[in-house]
């Protein structure tokens, strides 16, 4: 069992709480009186921490090892345990607490450095809506990862260990400071559409608390969970030592819209309506990985010639393979939908109103389609991006449309795609010559990716852009980066080396 100390200010202030009932109006809403919030030094009845302070976290676990026949050549394991951390420190919410508040400022420049410091009591931060941040004040859980594993051992023949098991783990309560259960005021789903042009529309006058911005608090709401197949066979004798090894596995969870990073709690979900919508592979989710690494001892032909069989027997082969299933292209491109670009397109039939752009028309974006500043704008998906692709591509770019109609927008995830496969195998040969009895010469030669096996690659440039064109004003979007999905780059190249090692 464990106890965790909650975070606090050495000030005294405390973090912030969010209580819906006491906010008034947005007149009261700019620091330092933030209506609607609550910390420690201006109300004691709430702790430090902001919310309640748990006694005890229980983390019980059990392991189980038992020979089958009592001969100890067939050995069965496995165990459950739960492990609890303390979450991050965090400094969200205490800001609040202590009336600060912030704003941007244009231009930012060191030349205008001097004008802004002279105008900094006329910026207005009290007209500006607020962002600020809390804690969940009913929330004391803390995250906790539940690990579990069942193998099989089996001696095999040729003094080898046959392994096979299965591995796991789930991950709950992982901390969030956006998106579902987080944000407090989010823009309702259509609430721009009343708008004449929603796309140059100010989001913050559709919130439900009007003059604060999103209300952020600290919550443990996300989960993630990792399962995979193990195999494992070994070998140790006076000859050779070998193992090899391969995973079959499964990374899930909910994902962010941060930069294709994985699991991080200062992104918002990509649906902050619904969490189960962000469900789905992770970014370091590769199905296939396999390694082998192995050192043999060469047989020595000579035994009546001691000195060719100086430098005939003796030898030593070692090297190492891996091959691995390539990245989820999804999970890392940027924003999780291929940075998408619609370059100012505007919706059809709406050529007689004025854009953000100074043309004419109502430009496409999620407000204008969605009514919402809170959901992210993806491409429809049309067919398998996976299918008819051609030499070195990984994407099918015209499975993917730009979203034009009002109310339409494309899946939260968009279908996971795996891209080119990493494969590399090193070899070595070597040999020893004893000098003394402390002190000998060693001769290697050694190649790395001795096949010389080419690695297709792609950037985050132009093969992970998916940009759209339209031609007219009004009319048809088309994707128009012929790039895209095409793996660009091929590198790796044979190197090998030789060397010569004196030890003493």
């Amino acid at each position: 069992m464990t106890h965790f100390t909650p975070w606090s200010d050495g000030e005294g202030f405390g973090y912030s709480i969010f209580t819906p009932s006491q906010y008034q109006n947005q007149a009261c809403t700019a620091a330092p009186t933030f209506c609607g919030f609550n910390w420690h030094s201006r109300n004691s009845a709430v702790p430090l921490s902001g919310f309640p302070t748990r006694a005890l976290f229980w983390q019980p676990r059990f392991g189980v090892a038992y020979d089958i026949f009592g001969t100890g050549k067939t050995v069965l394991r496995g165990g459950w345990g739960r492990f609890y951390y303390h979450s991050g420190q965090f400094t969200g919410g205490l800001d609040t607490s202590a009336g600060s508040a912030n704003i941007t400022v244009s231009p930012n420049s060191i030349g205008n450095r001097q004008l802004l410091v002279s105008n900094l009591g006329s910026l207005g931060f009290a007209g500006q809506p607020s962002a600020p941040l809390s804690v969940d004040p009913q929330d004391d859980k803390q995250p906790y990862t539940d690990s579990y594993s069942f193998t099989i051992s089996q001696k095999t023949p040729w003094r080898g260990l046959l392994e096979v098991g299965y591995v796991g783990n789930q991950s709950n309560d992982l901390q969030s400071t956006g998106g579902f259960g987080s944000n407090l005021n989010l823009v309702p789903v259509g609430a721009m559409l009343s708008a004449v042009n929603p796309s140059l529309a100010n989001a913050n006058n559709y919130r439900p608390y009007l003059g604060y911005g999103d209300i952020n608090r600290a919550t443990n709401n996300l989960y993630s969970n990792y399962n995979a197949f193990q195999m494992t066979w070994a070998h140790q004798d006076s000859h050779a030592i070998i193992q090899m090894n391969y995973t079959l596995g499964k990374a899930l969870g909910i994902v962010t819209s941060g930069g294709g990073g994985l699991l991080n709690s200062v992104n918002s979900n990509l649906d902050p309506f619904n969490l189960r919508n962000n469900y789905g592979p992770q970014q370091g989710d590769r199905r296939h990985i396999f390694s082998a690494a192995y050192s043999v001892n060469l047989p020595s032909p000579i035994s009546n010639n001691k000195i060719a069989a100086g430098f005939l027997n003796g030898w030593q082969l070692s090297g190492s393979t891996q091959i691995q299933s390539g990245a989820n292209l999804t999970g890392v491109s940027t924003n999780r939908n291929f940075n998408m670009n619609l370059n100012n397109a505007i919706l059809p039939g709406t050529q007689n109103l004025v854009n953000s752009t100074g043309t004419r028309g109502v430009t496409v974006t999620n407000s204008s389609i969605l009514g919402t500043n809170a959901i992210q704008l993806n491409p429809i998906v049309t067919c398998d991006p996976t299918s008819n692709l051609g030499p070195h591509q990984w994407i099918n770019a015209s499975c993917f449309s730009a979203p034009n109609t009002v109310g339409r927008n494309g899946p939260t995830l968009l279908p996971a795609i795996y891209g080119p496969a990493f494969f590399n195998s090193d070899l070595g040969i070597f040999k020893n010559f004893s000098i003394t009895e402390t002190s000998k010469l060693q001769f290697r030669i050694q190649a790395s990716n001795f096949l010389n096996h080419p690695l297709w690659s792609m950037s985050q440039g132009n093969a992970m852009n998916l940009t759209f064109t339209q031609g007219t004003p009004g009319g048809a979007i088309t994707q128009s980066n012929p790039q895209f999905g095409t793996a660009q780059y091929k590198t790796g190249q044979r190197i090998v080396e030789l060397l010569v090692k004196f030890n003493f």
